[in-house]
């Protein structure tokens, strides 16, 4: 079996991930549904995690990267925590009894869990609009830095057959210093 060089992998890996995640975000910031939204943040998970292996071979390319998602990440976090709270406030009002004193209560932390639940997909979706470059077209630009600066750390060591996984691990360890 022959061993597929690390870098291909790699890029093919963070460029699928890419996709899965600028293929959900279109669709769950347009419908607002929480499952999909949910899926969205775990496609920002992925991306990230993937990309962390990347620090020691592409450092300041990677960080780049991995500060973009990290914002991406806060903001489907807090949107995340808003639908938690609805659910939760939700299943204490059922089980308080009409005319209840502690309904009032919870039907105005309900509202202000669906207000922040708004606010938070409001900061989501104008982060992905962007100001002069779109979300995805800066992040887009900075994987691509991160993964032509890998390929250029492992071209040296084309055609010599120690392209593998095994050899640019190496390499990277051996760099560490640099961190």
């Amino acid at each position: 079996m022959r061993d597929t060089p690390f870098g291909t992998a790699l890029a093919h890996i963070v460029r699928e991930r890419m996709r899965a995640l600028v293929r959900d975000a279109a669709r769950a910031l347009r419908r607002g549904r929480n499952d999909e939204l949910h899926a969205l943040r775990i496609d920002v998970k992925r991306l990230r995690y993937n990309l962390e292996f990347l620090v020691p071979l592409a450092r300041e390319q990677t960080l780049a990267a991995l500060d973009l998602l990290a914002v991406l990440q806060e903001r489907l976090g807090a949107l995340a925590d808003a639908d938690t709270f609805a659910r939760t406030y939700d299943g204490m009002r059922a089980d308080v009894p009409a005319g209840d004193p502690r309904e009032p209560g919870l039907a105005t932390l309900r509202a202000n869990a669906e207000r922040e639940r708004e606010r938070s997909l409001a900061a989501v979706r104008a982060l992905w609009r962007g100001d002069n470059a779109t979300y995805p077209e800066r992040l887009a630009a900075s994987i691509s830095a991160t993964l032509a600066s890998v390929s250029a750390k492992a071209a040296p060591y084309a055609g010599r057959g120690t392209t593998s996984n095994e050899t640019v691990v190496a390499k990277a360890r051996s760099n560490r210093s640099d961190l």
